[in-house]
């Protein structure tokens, strides 16, 4: 059986209740209250561009690799549209993180890729991503496909059964920034305040903040 999805409108208003209190209790945890693979502050250093690419498909069902994005800045992050909690904030942080950015944000493309193909199709993806102001792309793809891409950019994730005969997904959450020419440089915690994590995206991009 499905579990039906959560009332879109009503859950937005309230989870951004809980931003404008604040997102220091969201840093207690990482995906469903499981702590692997917690998002760092370091900078990755590579020799070149890395080759962790992947054979996914878009909200439209077309073909989609890394290449599909060169040129542009992608904030990559993995989630389900099930997700109650993690993912509809990181999603709501991000377009106010975009916001904080001005003018440097339209060189960014945020990715959005299911760890819960099963359920989460393209349409089903790109009905849940429209509920956002980020312009996120959403990719989904076979089982094999979705974890392969997951351990080449190293993300924890696994179904968890609840007692009704539903399932819902544990994993880590973090936002994982790729150069333009498909080097991963680092990752950024989903929960940072909107002008630190713009300040911290424009630096990695070698961008001045706009004052």
């Amino acid at each position: 059986m499905t579990p039906e999805k959560s009332p879109l409108p009503l859950w937005l208003i309230a989870i951004g209740g809980l931003i404008a209190v604040g997102s220091a209790a969201f840093g207690l945890y990482v995906g469903n209250s499981i702590p692997e693979q917690p998002a760092t502050k370091a900078t990755v250093t590579r020799s070149g561009p890395d080759r962790r690419d992947f054979a996914l498909v878009d909200t439209d069902g077309k073909p989609a690799t890394l290449a599909n994005f060169q040129g542009k800045w992608v904030l990559m992050f993995f989630g389900f549209t099930n997700c109650p909690d993690v993912c509809p904030t990181a999603m709501i942080n991000l377009g106010n993180t975009l916001k904080a950015m001005g003018d440097g944000a339209k060189d960014v493309q945020p990715v959005f890729i299911t760890i819960d193909p099963e359920r989460d199709t393209p349409e089903v993806l790109k009905s849940y991503l429209g509920n956002f102001d980020a312009q996120v792309i959403g990719l989904t793809g076979s089982a094999q496909q979705i974890a392969d891409v997951a351990r080449a950019y190293p993300t924890f994730y696994q179904k968890h059964a609840l007692g009704d005969g539903n399932y819902t997904m544990d994993h880590s959450s973090a936002f994982q920034l790729i150069s333009p020419t498909g080097e991963y440089l680092r990752a950024f915690r989903p929960d940072d305040e909107p002008d630190e994590f713009a300040k911290e995206l424009l630096a990695a991009m070698g961008k001045e903040p706009r004052t």
